[in-house]
């Protein structure tokens, strides 16, 4: 401080001091004005990146906006693809309903009439039995489900002993008297002697012979034989 009230009394007149003095003034209130402007602006950095991420209020409920947009729209296609999917098995559902010809939709085998042996074999399996039985060629899986065989190898009739499937609304088990009263008529009744030494109940529904093939006459039916008759 001595130093530079020294430097005042050498240098400077009254007048020079006053404009300097009156200079000075002007330049301190100048940066004074300055500064709440400067503070206003920080004030709005402030504001607008308050989290310190650099990124305004505004931009994060934009992000927040998209993001609830697409966790719907992924909702709303995976509504769509379970509903398509649901539709596809119903109609794969009727495709093999329909594959069934209407006459056969009485007969509750597995497998249509027309079915070739290798859809047969990839369907159960081996066959447990493959020989002749009255007159064609038989092939048997797990003793309960039998085909015939056209000389094409294509099933062509069917011999069955299992109780689970429906003739035309009858069983395996059922009586002749039961049968009949079902089919609405009496069946031709008869003996064969010559190859299965059955008692026989012989009917035509549609466009099959089908025959019930018992121990005794009134006895529970054991198997049944269908053919087609036309």
């Amino acid at each position: 401080m001595p130093k530079r009230k020294s430097f005042y009394k050498k240098s400077l007149s009254a007048g020079i001091l006053g404009s300097a003095l009156f200079i000075a003034g002007c330049g301190t209130g100048d940066t004074i004005a300055e500064q709440p402007a400067e503070s206003e602006q920080a004030e709005v950095q402030t504001t607008t990146a308050s989290d310190g991420s650099g990124e305004t209020e505004q931009a994060e409920d934009e992000v927040e906006e998209a993001e609830e947009t697409e966790e719907t729209e992924e909702a709303e296609e995976t509504a769509e693809e379970t509903e398509e999917g649901g539709e596809a098995e119903a109609a794969a559902t009727d495709a093999e309903e329909q594959a069934v010809p209407e006459d056969q939709q009485g007969i509750t085998m597995p497998l249509p009439l027309g079915t070739p042996l290798a859809d047969l074999i990839a369907h159960y399996g081996e066959p447990t039995y493959d020989d002749y039985f009255l007159g064609s060629r038989l092939v048997m899986f797990k003793e309960k489900d039998g085909y015939f065989l056209d000389d094409d190898n294509n099933a062509k009739g069917f011999l069955l002993g299992n109780p689970d499937v429906s003739v035309f609304d009858t069983r395996v088990g059922m009586t002749f008297e039961e049968i009949d009263e079902i089919l609405g008529a009496k069946g031709e009744v008869g003996y064969d002697q010559s190859e299965t030494q059955y008692y026989l109940n012989i009917h035509y529904v549609e466009n099959y012979k089908i025959t019930y093939s018992a121990e005794t006459e009134d006895g529970p039916v054991v198997d049944i034989v269908i053919i087609r008759s036309k």
